[in-house]
């Protein structure tokens, strides 16, 4: 297996090369006698004379050595560095990309599209590049905004040598700018807060940034996660209009309201091909408050129960059911579905020259 994968490799390398005009960088040996550099078919220095075998033969032992961590790699099962929307505690590995596309579809409303990019940073952080949903009661489906985050790992897997140490990491997510959100005649007149007052249409501006810190413990096939998080959101431009004019509200100051706030979740690996996940977590959402006439952030709870299914080591879909503490009952779940896609970009820089196996010195 391991040899058809090696070949499989050189054969990409050779055709990558081709492609793009890729000039192969010559092989060498460092005569360990008077350092002079020597073509990889040597046996002997050029410079002293002195016998070449134990170099090639490092040599060899070297690049062999990448092959098979090239290979093992390649074999692993690649898991994104989540759930289905809370975080964990794991990064990803150093120049490793993961694409992730999805959303949560059902009868009583229509969630956005989302999306994220994630790229690894030697082994210990990684940056991501992402779009969360904006949880509100007065627009129909939920808008999304466009967010950015860095995350460090604190203390990494098997810390000390010990098996089940947890391990930690933090984050910090913002959106990149004021996100504008409108109201839809629909929405508003099916909510009953604002058909009392009978408005008519609200706007408002908002944005948010979220700092937390996560730990996850692994219990063999078991991982547990938790964390807390403060979020900082605020509103601007706030206009509130009711038909006859008794609610009208015209607010342009900036507000901010710190939001305190948790998550938990857990996995387990029911077969190669499959892992089960529950998470739940708290979310903040705007809400229109009858009682104050205006517009207030609030903390919900949502959960997601499922399974991450791997069509191969790189591919994977997350499905689940979307519940929330704001829904009346049953019938407003949603069905949560999402594609991770992984791109080992670590395994770029090893792929041409690694297969010397092959290899053979002139004679």
């Amino acid at each position: 297996m391991r040899r058809k994968l090696c070949f499989s490799l050189l054969i990409l390398s050779i055709c990558t090369s081709m492609l793009f005009g890729a000039k192969p960088v010559p092989k060498k040996l460092l005569c360990s006698n008077c350092r002079t550099e020597n073509l990889i078919n040597s046996k002997y220095c050029s410079q002293c004379g002195e016998s070449l075998e134990d170099e090639y033969a490092a040599f060899l032992a070297a690049e062999n050595a990448k092959v098979i961590r090239l290979a093992d790699f390649l074999e692993e099962r690649v898991d994104p560095p989540r759930l289905f929307n809370i975080p964990t505690a794991r990064v990803l590995s150093s120049k490793d990309i993961s694409l992730t596309g999805g959303g949560a579809f059902g009868v009583a409303a229509t969630h956005s599209f989302l999306g994220n990019l994630g790229i690894g940073l030697g082994n210990v952080a990684e940056v991501e590049f992402s779009s969360v949903n904006l949880m509100n009661n007065i627009a129909r489906g939920t808008p999304s905004v466009a967010t950015s985050s860095f995350k460090i790992k604190l203390i990494p897997e098997r810390f000390l040598g010990i098996p089940f140490f947890p391990m930690l990491a933090v984050a910090l997510r913002s959106s990149s700018s004021w996100k504008n959100i409108q109201s839809d005649m629909e929405a508003l007149a099916n909510s009953k807060p604002i058909q009392a007052n009978s408005i008519y249409n609200i706007n408002y501006a908002t944005r948010l940034t979220v700092l937390y810190g996560v730990t996850t413990v692994p219990l063999g096939p078991i991982n547990l996660h938790a964390g807390l998080s403060l979020t900082d959101i605020r509103i601007k431009d706030t206009d509130i209009f009711s038909w006859d004019a008794k609610y009208e509200l015209h607010e342009s100051q900036e507000k901010q309201k710190n939001l305190v706030g948790g998550f938990a979740g857990l996995d387990i690996s029911a077969n190669p091909q499959t892992k089960i996940m529950v998470e739940v977590e708290t979310f903040s959402n705007w809400e229109y408050i009858a009682a104050k006439n205006m517009v207030e952030a609030l903390s919900n709870f949502r959960g997601v129960a499922g399974i991450r299914f791997f069509f191969t080591k790189w591919l994977s879909v997350d499905t689940g059911v979307w519940y929330q503490s704001n829904y009346q009952g049953i019938a407003d779940s949603q069905i949560k579905l999402g594609l991770n896609i992984y791109i080992p970009g670590r395994s770029i820089d090893n792929l041409p020259g690694k297969i010397v196996k092959s290899i053979n010195r002139a004679p």
